[in-house]
């Protein structure tokens, strides 16, 4: 976690770098080239506006232009004809000596024969005895389409390079505050992050410990506070699978046990005394072939339910009369619910054909069937409806007994969940039939559900579309 950390601190700390170095380059490193093009643009905008003046034989004017241009900007600037001679001047107190002077011979005569030839000029100089910087800026001077002379200014730049230095006192001492501020909250937010996730980490390892009552406080809208929630939900479902598993090696040994002893018992009671007697042989036979075939279906209940629920198994879809189907499984349990004392009742539909794993559905019908049996009283009813409606079908297993409390409903879909914890053997089971059920339809997408009241009874029912391909 101390990578985490480190790694956060680092960013933080190199984005606050990057914007201070960006601060520096562009108001410091980059502000004289900035300043300096927006102002020669601009003083070259109004110099040719006042050499327009020129072409157009209006000399006063572009005297007055050019003064008060150089009033506003500091500047010097000299008119200049092809022979060389001055034909205006202006000048500020303080430049030291003309432009003559500031300019030097070769920057003179280099200047005046680009412009001579027709080019604009824009050349950075120093000041021969003060070091200052300036700029010389050259603009023909063009009439009847022949350069007669040239317009020359020299642009201070004292200004730029003082408030450069003003800037960079300021972000000197705001680098400062910046790296010191910067320090301080990486460190506060570095910490307020991991934290939580160092919390989780430890709840994590607590639950992988066994501990499955762990749980995360956590008071964040975030996604590391959504994470919090979904590792409690997590906790929440591995305990209910934890003490459904409880619940399932108790079952399972309850009804493990009760098979393996009678059918000790009942050939114990053969070989020693029923051994000679006919009738009680197979009397006694007969209960322990019963009890084998019972502990045979658990057996492949639990062994049927770890394939479903691994993926292993594959649907053989076709089109199938699932009427007939169920006239199959009511046949079926027919003779077994008249010797319980059940009437088990099917209202008879027409024909009805569906889409989908014939063998598998019948093993959803026989577990709803049985269940409603398991759960119904002596002289109770269970239904067994099927419905259709334009394109749609509903089969329905209604049974009298006892219900389901409503805050049992969400789970008795869920594996190894029963309804009934007090080991009646009547509803015996491993807690599986329903949970099998549930995986077949989904797997077929059907809808599906159950409706009950304490003391009612209940009703599981499916839904499936009708096939017309048959």
């Amino acid at each position: 976690m101390k990578g985490i950390a480190a790694k956060l601190w680092g960013a933080m700390m190199a984005l606050i770098i990057v914007i201070l170095i960006m601060l520096w380059l562009f108001q410091i490193t980059f502000l004289e080239q900035f300043y300096v093009k927006i102002r020669v643009d601009d003083i070259k905008k109004e110099a040719l506006h006042a050499v327009n003046m020129i072409e157009e034989d209006n000399f006063d004017k572009f005297m007055d232009t050019m003064d008060e241009l150089a009033y506003n900007n500091n500047l010097t600037a000299e008119l200049v004809d092809i022979n060389y001679d001055t034909l205006y001047s202006t000048g500020q107190m303080g430049m030291g000596g003309g432009m003559h002077m500031m300019m030097g011979n070769r920057i003179q005569r280099d200047a005046y024969q680009k412009v001579f030839e027709g080019k604009e000029i824009s050349v950075p100089m120093t000041h021969p005895r003060f070091g200052s910087g300036s700029t010389l800026i050259g603009i023909p001077v063009i009439i009847d389409e022949s350069v007669q002379g040239g317009l020359f200014l020299i642009l201070p730049l004292v200004p730029v390079n003082e408030t450069a230095n003003i800037l960079k006192n300021q972000l000197l001492f705001i680098t400062f505050i910046l790296l010191f501020t910067a320090i301080i909250l990486a460190t506060l937010l570095t910490k307020s992050f991991t934290r939580p996730i160092l919390e989780i980490n430890k709840v994590a390892m607590t639950m992988a410990d066994g501990d499955l009552s762990a749980r995360i406080n956590l008071k964040r809208k975030d996604e590391i506070g959504t994470l919090g929630e979904t590792i409690n939900h997590m906790g929440e479902e591995l305990s209910k699978v934890d003490n459904l598993r409880k619940d399932l090696i108790a079952n399972v040994s309850h009804e493990l046990k009760t098979p393996i002893s009678l059918i000790k018992g009942y050939a114990e009671t053969i070989k020693d005394i029923s051994g000679d007697l006919p009738e009680k042989r197979e009397k006694h036979l007969d209960i322990i072939v019963e009890e084998s075939n019972r502990l045979s279906d658990m057996v492949q209940e639990i062994l049927e339910f770890s394939q479903l629920q691994a993926g292993y198994t594959r649907l053989n879809q076709q089109t199938f009369n699932i009427t007939d189907t169920l006239k199959r499984i009511y046949a079926r349990f027919e003779i077994l619910t008249q010797k319980a004392g059940i009437n088990l009742i099917y209202n008879e539909s027409q024909d009805i054909y569906t889409y989908g794993d014939e063998a598998k559905i019948e093993q959803v019908l026989y577990n709803l069937i049985n269940n409603a049996l398991n759960h119904s009283v002596e002289g109770g009813n269970v239904s067994l409806n099927i419905t259709s409606e334009n394109d749609r079908a509903k089969i329905e297993v209604v049974d009298r007994g006892k219900g389901i409390a409503e805050n049992d409903l969400p789970y008795v879909w869920d594996r190894f969940y029963k309804v009934d914890k007090t080991g009646n053997r009547k509803i015996g089971g491993t807690g599986l039939g329903l949970a099998i059920s549930k995986y077949i339809l989904d797997a077929h997408g059907y809808r599906y559900g159950v409706d009950s009241k304490l003391g009612q009874g209940s009703k599981f029912w499916f839904e499936f579309k009708i096939s017309q391909n048959f």
